[in-house]
């Protein structure tokens, strides 16, 4: 009993910080970038705001990707965007590609999305947008500048490589788990929370990539 109090507990402090840095309605489907990575975390993937210790994140910029200050940030983030067409071939019998597919069937994402994906970009693209939310939280980036990122520069690029979230995750996998060979679980985990959970309408639910375009500003 103890631990479902504990959880609806969670839950309720989880919705008053959502609530408390809602995105005004015209930004918050830019939030959909980056939640992939965001939400391994913690559920905060609607929100620009984390709940992360500033001095962790910077931690993880520093060792990761050597991000200590605005300069080093964009350096970083427009290296991952200008990098990230990434065409690619899956083999089926690959042992990555295999353990990837087993983890797919395990929280149900469709293997034929996985095997029929013939672009990494995703990933730096979803890398990119994360980087950038927490460049933001930790104040190496402006608002100005992470919705520079968010809105203009990287969903032209997703919309353009990809037709759906779907397409667009299953690059995100193949680039996290086949091209550089990293444990799948987590990442796997996350994407199929957003792409399968209706309980809680996720943002990629919410709304579907085409709307990111620069022409669905609005």
């Amino acid at each position: 009993m103890a631990g479902f109090f504990q959880k609806m507990s969670e839950r309720s402090q989880l919705r008053k910080f959502n609530k408390k840095y809602r995105i005004p309605g015209k930004y918050r489907k830019y939030m959909a970038l980056g939640a992939a990575f965001i939400s391994i975390n913690d559920a905060t993937e609607n929100v620009l705001a984390l709940r992360l210790s500033p001095e962790k994140i910077t931690g993880m910029l520093e060792n990761t990707w050597k991000i200590t200050d605005r300069e080093s940030a964009i350096t970083a983030i427009e290296k991952l965007i200008d990098s990230c067409s990434r065409p690619i071939i899956i083999d089926p019998e690959n042992g990555q590609v295999k353990k990837l597919l087993a983890q797919c069937e395990a929280y149900y994402i469709k293997q034929d999305i996985i095997v029929t994906c013939t672009n990494g970009a995703a990933l730096n693209l979803e890398t990119a947008a994360f980087l950038a939310r927490n460049c933001f939280h930790v104040g190496y980036l402006s608002d100005e500048d992470t919705w520079e990122y968010l809105i203009k520069k990287i969903p032209p690029i997703a919309v353009s490589l990809f037709d759906s979230w779907s397409d667009y995750g299953a690059s995100v996998l193949i680039g996290h788990a086949v091209v550089h060979g990293r444990e799948p679980k987590s990442i796997v985990y996350s994407i199929s929370r957003l792409l399968n959970n209706s309980r809680f309408n996720s943002i990629w639910r919410k709304y579907p990539l085409y709307k990111l375009s620069t022409a669905e500003q609005k």
